[in-house]
C-alpha cells in the first residue's frame, strides 16, 4: 500500500545534509552526515531521558578521537551505541512513555510472581 512512500524514505534517509553545532569547546563545526542520523540526533535531544547534549556532544570529540575517525563519522556512531544501549535497556526513543514501560513490566513481573507463588 505504501511501498512508493517506503523507498523514497530509504532514498531521503541516506542522503547527506550539514549542520553546524557548537561544541562544548566552543568550536563551531560543519558537520555533514546523513539525514537518518540527523533525525535520529534530533530525537535523542527530545527524549527525555537521553543523556544531555553536551555530554552527547563531549563524547562525540572524544569517539572521533580515540577511533581517528571523523566527528561527522564519529556523530553517527555515538548516537548508533547510545541509542541501541538505551533501548535494550526499556527505553523508547520514538515513544518516550518510559513510566507507562515501568509500570507495564512491574505488572508483568508481579503476574509472573503470583502466578508462581
Amino acid at each position: 500500500m505504501f511501498d512508493y512512500l517506503v523507498e523514497r524514505e530509504k532514498e531521503e534517509m541516506f542522503r547527506t545534509s550539514v549542520r553546524n553545532i557548537e561544541f562544548p569547546d566552543g568550536n563551531t563545526r560543519r558537520i555533514e552526515t546523513y539525514r537518518l542520523v540527523w533525525r535520529w540526533y534530533d530525537r535523542a535531544l527530545e527524549y527525555e531521558f537521553s543523556p544531555s547534549h553536551e555530554w552527547l556532544l563531549n563524547t562525540v570529540l572524544r569517539c572521533a578521537d580515540h577511533e581517528g575517525i571523523s566527528v561527522d563519522d564519529a556523530l553517527g556512531t555515538v548516537l548508533d551505541y547510545i541509542i541501541r544501549r538505551d533501548e535494550a535497556h526499556g527505553m523508547d526513543y520514538t515513544d518516550d512513555n518510559l513510566e507507562l514501560l515501568v509500570a507495564q513490566r512491574a505488572q508483568e513481573r508481579f503476574r509472573e510472581r503470583k502466578k508462581n507463588s
